[in-house]
């Protein structure tokens, strides 16, 4: 619509009284969300001789959260906000939503099928004017992800022989916690990595739920590296820990106010029914010995995907280094996460991560991941976040762990170097670069020499990609700390792997080398 045209319909909207039957508003949906909704004003006018319509002005409240009995100094949120309005067919609303930050939330006919508004349609934050061409719409701060979606998917992945169900606890209104355990079961467990992955502590965070259903979906198919995971790890995925905040439409609270992201270092007393649980399962399956990686999936309001980084004086060097590295791998081609994005904090005993760090130190990787809900990596000309995409960030957060873990597979394989020729190769001053094992190496001498083996490789091609260990820092140029492809090694038959090759190739520095096998 020309500026123009919106201000001289303004001027007059503002001028005229209540003249036509209202839209209704309501919240009688699962996750629906809404505080207050006031009339402000409505005007009827001629678009064509045979096109009229009637601009109708709404102020719309989100609905803040209960206030925290618990942590009384936390501001209640008001982000989430998910409504339906009936006699919308034909009429241009101007909604003006307050209490929360969306830019370009979603709209749907259906309940159903969501798409985004587009700028002309939010031209600024919490503005929304449109012509509703149907007499149903539902409006919301992102793509709903509700409980009964993640019941729907717990009993599709539950039929899989590989995946297994538990309830672990109870929610304040006696929702259930569940836990899916991903593993093949026909490899002894003693030596499989452990994986600890939760979500949804804040009901607000669609796209992380988005994201963590594509990674699991990605973990339990019939991807080969998949299976080699499965033979490898064993996966304990708690998908929606806070059912009754989900369900109940809340922002970062429970039903009764309590953020329990911020619950994990407080007495008996005051810690929630959803931590207890998570807690005792925590400790029943780190009995014998910890995770070895703890995901805790959130989305936040910056434009960008981010780990929390640990800094290394709450933690170590080594400790920041290895989350470096995951965050890293996390980039994969650097399209949707960018070293730029990354974030630090000290570790927070009143977190899960802190609580992990007090029992077992930098034993486990325990880490928040962040998801967008507007765009990636601060670009708004870019991608913006949908399902889709998150799905692809999936993929990188799949290969990430894969990698992180050195997993061992038939199709991707990270070699450390077998022997470094000579005196012409240094040690790498220790955790002053990100690196994989227990130390890179550095020669000045362009003609240095290091070997690389493996005792079995299936014959076939295979790309070759060479890790470019960079800082091990809060920045890093673009170019470093991730893999880059070096070339194309061909296997003849079945057997011992050798490849040689000298410092050039790493441009002086040398740590892993990868093989993925061409399909």
């Amino acid at each position: 619509m020309p500026k123009r045209l919106i201000s001289m319909l303004l001027l007059t909207f503002m001028c005229s009284g209540i003249l036509f039957s209202q839209v209704r508003f309501d919240t009688s949906f699962e996750s629906g969300s809404l505080d207050k909704v006031k009339v402000v004003d409505s005007v009827k006018f001629r678009i064509s001789p045979n096109d009229s319509t009637a601009l109708l002005s709404y102020e719309v409240l989100s609905r803040f959260d209960p206030k925290n009995p618990v942590d009384t100094s936390l501001a209640p949120s008001a982000r989430w906000y998910y409504f339906r309005m009936t006699g919308t067919k034909g009429n241009t609303l101007y909604l003006n939503i307050r209490n929360s930050e969306a830019i370009r939330p979603f709209y749907s006919y259906d309940g159903i099928h969501f798409q985004r508004f587009t700028q002309e349609e939010n031209p600024r934050r919490g503005l929304i004017i449109k012509r509703f061409n149907r007499d149903t719409v539902y409006v919301s701060h992102y793509i709903p992800y509700t409980f009964s979606r993640h019941i729907s998917k717990l009993n599709e992945w539950k039929k899989l022989p590989f995946v297994t169900g538990e309830e672990i606890g109870r929610s304040s209104q006696g929702q259930p916690i569940d836990m899916i355990t991903v593993t093949d079961s026909s490899v002894p467990d003693s030596f499989k990595r452990k994986i600890w992955i939760h979500g949804r502590s804040h009901p607000s965070e669609q796209p992380a739920s988005w994201h963590l259903e594509s990674m699991i979906d990605l973990i339990v198919s019939e991807n080969p590296d998949a299976v080699e995971m499965r033979k490898k790890c064993i996966f304990y995925i708690v998908p929606f820990i806070n059912p009754d905040g989900v369900t109940g439409g809340y922002s970062r609270s429970t039903s009764t106010g309590v953020n329990i992201e911020v619950n994990w270092d407080r007495p008996d007393s005051l810690t929630m029914p959803e931590v207890k649980a998570l807690k005792a399962k925590m400790e029943q399956l780190t009995s014998d010995r910890p995770f070895d990686l703890l995901l805790n999936m959130h989305s936040q309001i910056a434009n960008s995907v981010t780990y929390w980084i640990h800094t290394a004086k709450s933690t170590s060097e080594s400790f920041l280094r290895r989350q470096i590295l995951l965050s890293a791998l996390t980039m994969g081609e650097r399209k949707l996460y960018k070293p730029e994005n990354q974030s630090f904090s000290d570790v927070g005993s009143r977190y899960a991560e802190g609580w992990i760090w007090n029992k077992f130190k930098d034993t486990t990787l325990a880490i928040t991941f962040e998801t967008p809900y507007t765009f990636y990596a601060n670009n708004p000309g870019g991608e913006w976040v949908s399902p889709e995409n998150l799905a692809e960030l999936a993929k990188d957060s799949f290969y990430a762990v894969y990698d992180y873990l050195q997993i061992d597979g038939e199709n991707r394989i990270i070699l450390e170097p077998a022997s470094l020729s000579g005196r012409r190769w240094n040690t790498v001053a220790y955790n002053k670069l990100v690196y994989f094992g227990d130390n890179a190496a550095k020669s000045d001498n362009s003609r240095a020499k290091a070997k690389f083996s493996k005792q079995f490789l299936k014959k076939g091609e295979y790309s070759l990609y060479i890790w470019n260990a960079g800082p091990n820092s809060e920045s890093f140029p673009e170019d470093v700390n991730k893999w880059t492809k070096a070339g194309t090694v061909s296997q003849k038959r079945d057997g011992k792997f050798t490849w040689r090759a000298r410092a050039s190739h790493f441009n002086g520095i040398v740590d892993a080398i990868m093989l993925v096998k061409k399909q």
